[in-house]
């Protein structure tokens, strides 16, 4: 998956300044998503997908627009990492939702899918980060209470076990 930022140009408001959004490309298709900004035409560099220097308010502009980029990069890293397939679909679903499942379930699910696609290795591996989870509180926490602290402590849990920095590390910060 791929994606720019384009301006806009079959939009003009009244303020003669038009809407800037990133357009997504996959499989042969395009989906845009606003960013929630928009500039006048010339402050628009559409070549370096940025707002020219001359243009008022240039930083914010430009500030909203990184934040845009980065919230859609880990988006799509995250679900690489999950080895969940990047598409349409899966990278729009869950964005600004809530997960309402224990991070037991959570576990659950993934090993399922990666055994319904064969990806043995992966589940494993998932099988004994959640066995290891379970040993250092419970699983029936909901995910979203999931959070740095707690993986910082279970990555200590895990030295504390003697495994080595890169186990810990892997284990910890994967999800």
């Amino acid at each position: 998956m791929t994606f720019r930022v384009i301006l806009r140009k079959d939009v003009i408001y009244k303020n003669n300044t038009s809407p800037l959004c990133l357009l997504f490309f996959h499989d042969n298709r395009k989906k845009s998503v606003g960013l929630g900004v928009s500039v006048v035409r010339s402050c628009w560099d559409a070549q370096a997908q940025k707002v020219t220097d001359d243009c008022p308010d240039r930083d914010d502009i430009q500030f909203q627009i990184t934040a845009k980029i980065k919230e859609y990069e880990k988006k799509i890293k995250k679900l690489e990492a999950l080895e969940i397939p990047v598409t349409f679909e899966a990278l729009f679903e869950t964005i600004g939702k809530r997960m309402d499942c224990t991070v037991g379930d959570y576990f659950r699910q993934i090993i399922d899918r990666l055994e319904k696609v064969e990806k043995y290795g992966s589940a494993s591996k998932h099988k004994v980060t959640l066995a290891l989870m379970s040993q250092f509180r419970s699983v029936n926490m909901r995910f979203d209470e999931l959070d740095l602290t707690c993986l910082r402590e279970f990555e200590i849990f895990l030295s504390q076990k003697g495994n080595v920095n890169n186990s810990c590390n892997y284990a910890a910060f994967q999800y």
